[in-house]
């Protein structure tokens, strides 16, 4: 069975993001929130129905990167959302109210992040001095099937 991947491009930090979370003894993750600018795009293998989730072993192999394609940190625990915004519309003499798509926003979020070097918050704390451009970075996750190795 193939490998689902999920691509997410142009994201940029989102409400709370941890910078340091330390405990004795353990290794240094941080949790991460961003909001994903572009629509996620799905392999082929996961849009066309032929990855089936119930099939999935582990869902943990995250990677991110920056905007010039450089890793920067392994993400071993993530999830995405979509969040919709709908306006309410009632036909007149209807009793039921419909409800209208208006938008939607993607977050991404990493509950396990390991950073394998200062590049990631030096892009970050860089991006939000007055004058400087934002970090946008690109994060892929991947689903391993049964057979995978």
């Amino acid at each position: 069975m193939a490998d689902g991947r999920y691509i997410f491009r142009n994201c940029v930090p989102d409400g709370s993001i941890d910078i340091a979370n330390v405990s004795p003894g353990e290794i240094m993750n941080r949790s991460w929130s961003f909001r994903v600018n572009m629509p996620p795009e799905l392999q082929s293998q996961l849009d066309s129905g032929a990855f089936d989730p119930r099939n999935i072993l582990r869902g943990y192999d995250g990677e991110l990167y920056d905007g010039d394609g450089n890793f920067l940190a392994e993400v071993n625990t993530w999830q995405a959302q979509f969040n919709f915004t709908n306006t309410d519309y009632q036909a007149a003499g209807q009793k039921i109210s419909w409800a209208i798509p208006q938008s939607y926003t993607v977050t991404l979020t990493f509950t396990e992040t390991v950073v394998k070097d200062a590049r990631i918050l030096s892009k970050v704390i860089t991006g939000i001095k007055t004058g400087e451009s934002d970090a946008v970075l690109n994060f892929q996750g991947v689903l391993r099937g049964h057979n995978a190795a």
